[in-house]
């Protein structure tokens, strides 16, 4: 089975562990929109696009016990290099040296080993556009995260097109898996892009949402309704066929809530995989009052 992931942060990386052994090739289509940390420092200073997360799945990829993945994990302390991962500085540097992203990502991926696709949403810079109901205009994930209210429309500072292989990578998908993970900074960035927004209108993947697992403290703690329904109504396109909640995946696997109840663990890999492992014995052939809950906690757009 062909699987492709979309999304950002913490989720995806974890994602990719758990999925990683129940398909025969994986994607990722991580968003570069990201403009905090060490990866903002060097968008800023660069005019690149954000590195961190790339990094962050490239390295979870990875054999944790190698000297090169706990080289690249290293992050400096102090002086002009303080807070900068030793892993962005080196896909920064592949990317000046290859003049692509996309490139960058794979020469740093085939260093660590991996068998895995990663790929960057785009390999030109953007970022986050927010316009507020007061009609303020917010730039940038940072800020658009510490708002106090949900904002009217999202966009993407400047028209990007996907990076090399991204579309033909979802037109070959059996499996699209959007999230878990931030809506706002992780979801939504790719799918902004008009070439992805398009592809995965159009891929005849089964394509299913899975809602973050943690409870954000970001802007989207305000959100009073579904996920999935605000998501489809900020792009203007229905994007999954299956929407997955929290309180569907407890009742996948029937001890996933002591990992829940666990407040530092966002993201168990062990569990993840267990709940793939049951999604992907569901015939996708199932029709939709199969599949619905009676709290419709796992839903068939």
């Amino acid at each position: 089975m062909k699987i492709v992931c979309i999304g950002g942060g913490h989720g995806l990386s974890h994602m990719l562990s758990a999925i990683r052994p129940h398909c025969a090739e994986l994607t990722a289509i991580v968003a570069t929109t990201d403009n905090g940390g060490s990866t903002g420092k060097l968008r800023k200073s660069q005019d690149v696009v954000a590195l961190g997360d790339i990094r962050r799945c490239c390295l979870q990829l990875a054999d944790s016990d190698s000297l090169i993945h706990q080289v690249f994990h290293h992050r400096f302390d102090g002086g002009e290099l303080n807070g900068h991962s030793l892993g962005n500085l080196a896909l920064l540097s592949l990317t000046q040296q290859t003049n692509s992203a996309t490139q960058a990502v794979a020469w740093f991926n085939a260093m660590l080993g991996n068998s895995e696709t990663i790929l960057p949403m785009s390999d030109e810079p953007t970022d986050l556009l927010a316009f507020m109901s007061s009609g303020i205009k917010v730039f940038g994930e940072c800020d658009i995260d510490s708002q106090e209210e949900l904002p009217d429309y999202l966009t993407l500072s400047q028209d990007v097109n996907a990076a090399p292989g991204v579309v033909q990578a979802i037109e070959n998908a059996d499996m699209l898996i959007i999230g878990p993970g931030s809506l706002i900074t992780s979801v939504m960035p790719a799918m902004l892009v008009e070439d992805i927004a398009k592809a995965v209108q159009q891929t005849s993947a089964c394509r299913l949402f899975i809602e973050n697992i943690a409870k954000e403290a970001s802007v989207i703690k305000s959100l009073d309704m579904q996920p999935v329904d605000w998501l489809e109504g900020m792009l203007g396109y229905r994007f999954c066929d299956m929407s997955i909640s929290l309180d569907a995946l407890s009742e996948i696997v029937s001890h996933f809530d002591d990992v829940v109840k666990s407040p530092n663990q966002q993201h168990d890999i062990e569990q993840l995989s267990n709940v793939f492992g049951e999604i992907l014995k569901m015939p996708l052939s199932l029709e939709a009052e199969q599949l619905v809950s009676s709290n419709h906690t796992l839903r068939v757009s």
